[in-house]
This record gives C-alpha cells, sequence and structure tokens, in this order.
C-alpha cells in the first residue's frame, strides 16, 4: 500500500510487488556473485555430475564465468562456460516476456523446434567440453 497526496491507500497492483521482488532478488545474487568468488568461498554448492563422474557437465563453470563476467572479465568468463555467457543476452530478452505472458494469462511461448535446437545446443556443448581433442579443450571448466 502506498498513501496517496490525500491520504487515501493505494493498492499496488501485485504485478509490481513481483516486479520489484524478482528484480531484488536478482540485484541479491549478481551482488553475492560480485561479492564472493565461487572458488574461493564455501557458500556455493558444488557440480555433483562432477564430483562423481570427474565429467564437466553443461553447466559447470557457470558460478565462476558469472562472476568473472560481473568484474569485466569476458574471455574468462567464455573460457569458464562460453554456452552460459551466450546464454544470459537470450534469458535477458526472453525471461521477462515468460513472466509477462504469465500475467497476462497468454499460453503462447516459443515454437517447440527453437526450444528442442536451444536444449540440443547445451547437450552438444556438454559432450563437446569432455571430448579428448584439443579443439574441444577450449569448452572445458
Amino acid at each position: 500500500m502506498v498513501t496517496g497526496s490525500d491520504n487515501t491507500r493505494i493498492a499496488l497492483p501485485p504485478r509490481r510487488i513481483i516486479w520489484a521482488g524478482a528484480v531484488a532478488i536478482f540485484a541479491l545474487g549478481a551482488l553475492i556473485f560480485f561479492a564472493f568468488d565461487p572458488t574461493k568461498v564455501p557458500i556455493f554448492p558444488q557440480c555433483m555430475f562432477h564430483q562423481v563422474t570427474g565429467l564437466d557437465c553443461p553447466v559447470c563453470g557457470a558460478q565462476r564465468a558469472l562472476h568473472q563476467l560481473l568484474h569485466g572479465d569476458l574471455v574468462a568468463a567464455l573460457r569458464l562456460n562460453a554456452m552460459f555467457v551466450l546464454s544470459l543476452p537470450l534469458a535477458a530478452w526472453y525471461g521477462p516476456r515468460l513472466v509477462l505472458r504469465a500475467f497476462t494469462g497468454q499460453s503462447s511461448g516459443p515454437a517447440p523446434r527453437w526450444l528442442w535446437f536451444y536444449i540440443g545446443a547445451w547437450v552438444v556443448f556438454g559432450v563437446a567440453r569432455n571430448l579428448p581433442f584439443p579443439v574441444c579443450a577450449w569448452f572445458a571448466a
């Protein structure tokens, strides 16, 4: 509730409250990843797939990449997890649209072929980063 100029209470739409909460959560997350290095602080979760198999999963290195990206080191972030870094603009563009669709009740989304293409790209990236070829070493975390 917000008080108007004539001391009447104005109800904020829930949409604004949710957006403000989402922005606050993302800002807090960014602040945490900016302030703490995932390689040195044990508050960040470890990859169970990597611990069990010794292989890099498709998202291995994403936390370290985000830390580097927030510090302005794009090259280091790309070396740690290129797929994650390249997916961030897509998430920034499409994420708010998903939330808006949820608020407006629209059920349409991306064409299934684009979703399958994106998932397939993550799978190919996950496999390629574990192949023992010198060209694939660039994808390894």
